[in-house]
């Protein structure tokens, strides 16, 4: 047989110069080979084909070469054929064979998984790499990649469960790294951090273990020791510049400054890496230090011109000198890649300073210099809307979802201006019409919410939106409004005091706000706090000041805690 095979070879070499199909004649009709070196030939075939790109030739020959002598081998190989061909589903039948010839073959299931993932298809993958756990539960390397797929879908409860089928003396660093991140996601923070002590001292260079473990830390808001862990990641030779940022804000959560500052000269000198820090500092309210450090940037030469952007955020937040922020913002050239941002921050404080003139024609500038940036239009609209040109405005926003249709802040702009034009049915449809877009778009959802608890219809409708608006966007002082308006038609009082006892905390210049305080605590027999808020309610400008009067003369003549539930 080796004979023949090495002959077999010689013609081949012999004819290479001849075309492939007939080289492919001329041997199949010269010799007589043994299924085994048949089996060879075509396996052969197969590579030329493929190297060649004929990709349905090379699955034929793989195809003969099976059917003489199957192999692992040549069924990997044929699925990977019909990969190359874009016959996803003939690959996978041809590895679901493979398994059932070879049950106990770990790679035909990892291929197999593989081939689930290219599909799209994670369920699959998961269920070949289940099966075969099963045939060969002493396999530990599957447990890890099993519990690798259920993280990444999101099964965290599986992956608790099939780690605690191993036992810990057998946990590899990766289980207990795997372990950690399945316990973090489901709540059990102390057992998390437990699994991946465990994972770096089984494997003390584990970097994702140590950013885990330094993760769940900054969750808990144990910043001292998300910092220690960390800098334990910087002293093991990472030195991205994530990792600094990290370090740096968690030092100013820490309230030290001057740590996180001599971060700042220890860090990459890149230019935009020392502007994100400068960044940082300006978050975190360091206003003075975030000045020296933007000093020290352009004490180099060819400083870009970005710094003025900064400079004008450290006037306006930290000096509450707008005049000077807009001073340095009007530094910031029209190439430099901060001058979207700048324009549409001047449009802001113009608005704040109530110079809607200039807004206005602020906004429209950016229109000709960003086209492309549907925010300028949306500016344009805010400003108008300010004005009250409320057509003006709504003209503005059609023209703009003429370019960007569906945009959901131009639409919701759009609803806000119809509502203030007294055509609530048409808001209505337009925040119902976001939220079919959009189903965690909270400003809609509160929109639609309040509004149905305005007209004391749909009450139960009007609760789950509101409470999901609460989950998408928690403390907004406005939604707990809502929520505690919602609780108020309802004619459930006490929760109603309590949700509103939150809003006014957390938005006490609101004259709406502060009506309903008056209502609820009315409703409750409150006077002293009734009182209280129809008084503050007056004092914020309000658009129905007559009711509010008359409220509050109601109130004057009830005795504290009067058990009737007033009408509002």
């Amino acid at each position: 047989m080796k004979k023949k095979l090495t002959m077999l070879l010689l013609a081949l070499l012999v004819s290479a110069c001849a075309p492939k199909s007939q080289q492919v004649e001329q041997a199949e009709e010269s010799w007589e080979l043994s299924p085994q070196a048949q089996v060879t030939y075509h396996y052969l075939k197969s590579l030329d084909y493929q190297a060649a790109g004929e990709h349905q030739k090379a699955a034929l020959a793989l195809e003969k070469a099976l059917v003489l002598g199957p192999s692992v081998r040549l069924y990997q190989d044929l699925a990977r054929a019909y990969l190359r061909q874009g016959e996803e589903q003939k690959a996978l039948e041809v590895l679901k064979k493979a398994t059932g010839v070879y049950p106990r073959t770990p790679v035909l299931y990892f291929q197999l998984a593989e081939f689930y993932l290219i599909k799209g298809d994670r369920s699959g993958a998961v269920k070949a790499l289940e099966k075969y756990k099963d045939l060969m539960p002493q396999d530990l390397d599957v447990y890890e990649d099993l519990a690798a797929f259920y993280i990444e879908m999101g099964d965290h409860a599986a992956a608790v469960d099939l780690l605690q089928e191993v036992s810990p003396e057998e946990m590899t660093a990766e289980m207990h790294y795997y372990m950690g991140r399945a316990k973090s996601e489901l709540g059990e923070k102390s057992a998390a951090v437990g699994h991946l002590q465990k994972a770096v001292q089984s494997r003390p260079g584990f970097l994702q273990a140590w950013a885990e473990k330094a993760f769940i830390y900054e969750q808990e808001r144990d910043y001292l020791q998300a910092e220690r862990t960390y800098q334990q990641l910087l002293q093991m030779g990472e030195r991205s510049p994530d990792l600094i940022l990290r370090i740096v804000e968690l030092n100013l959560l820490l309230n030290d400054p001057e740590r996180a500052m001599a971060m700042f000269r220890e860090g990459p000198q890149e230019v935009q890496f020392q502007l994100d820090m400068v960044n940082q500092f300006i978050r975190n309210e360091f206003y003075e230090h975030a000045d020296v450090l933007l000093q020290d940037i352009m004490d180099e030469p060819d400083y870009p011109e970005t710094v003025y952007f900064y400079l004008a955020l450290i006037a306006y937040e930290g000096r509450d000198d707008p005049k000077l922020a807009l001073d340095y913002l009007s530094r910031v050239p029209k190439n430099d890649p901060y001058h979207l941002q700048a324009l549409t921050f001047k449009v802001q404080i113009l608005f704040y300073e109530h110079d809607y003139q200039e807004a206005l024609e602020l906004s429209r500038k950016g229109q000709e210099i960003h086209p492309g940036e549907d925010r300028v239009y949306l500016f344009e609209a805010i400003v108008l809307e300010a004005m009250e040109k409320y057509s003006e405005a709504r003209k503005v926003l059609e023209n703009a979802l003429e370019k960007w249709p569906g945009q959901t802040d131009l639409l919701f702009r759009k609803g806000v201006v119809l509502d203030k034009s007294d055509k609530t049915e048409k808001s209505m449809l337009i925040m119902e019409e976001i939220i079919a877009l959009d189903q965690e778009h909270h400003k809609a959802l509160n929109y639609v919410g309040y509004t149905l608890a305005e007209q004391d219809r749909d009450l139960d409708r009007a609760m789950i939106l509101i409470k999901r608006a609460l989950e998408l966007d928690p403390g907004n002082g406005y939604y707990i409004d809502s929520l505690a308006w919602v609780y108020y038609r309802q004619g459930r009082y006490e929760e109603a005091w309590k949700e509103i006892l939150a809003a006014v905390e957390q938005v006490d210049d609101e004259a709406v706000i502060w009506e309903h305080y008056g209502d609820i605590a009315k409703a409750l027999g409150k006077r002293e706090h009734a009182l209280l808020g129809y008084e503050k309610a007056l004092e914020l400008d309000p658009e129905n000041p007559e009711h509010l009067r008359e409220q509050r003369a109601r109130v004057k003549e009830m005795p504290e805690n009067e058990s009737a539930k007033a009408d509002p």
